[in-house]
């Protein structure tokens, strides 16, 4: 197989940026238009709908986060942190 040179890894690369780019504001624009709409089914009461059902799924307890930072700062701990990955940041050349 022949080496890869830096003008095909540079094209390769390249494009893969740009579907990653582009996936990535289609999908951004997929979320807020889904989240219209759950706001919209939220006001619709349970019930059979023609060929869809709308329930409410069981509730779920999850940490609140403040509030327990408020409580270990309340007691003189010291809030526990960690690093995350940093963000991919995909953006086109100037130019």
């Amino acid at each position: 197989m022949p080496r890869e040179t830096k003008a095909a890894r540079d094209s390769r690369i390249g494009h893969l940026l740009a579907d990653f780019d582009a996936r990535s504001r289609e999908l951004n624009k997929l979320q807020n238009i889904v989240k219209g709409l759950k706001e919209q089914v939220k006001e619709i009461g349970p019930g059979v709908y023609g060929d869809w059902v709308r329930a409410d799924g069981t509730p779920r307890a999850i940490l609140d986060q403040q509030a327990a930072k408020n409580l270990i700062v309340e007691l003189g701990g010291t809030v526990p942190l960690k690093m995350t990955d940093a963000p991919i940041v995909v953006t086109p050349k100037a130019g």
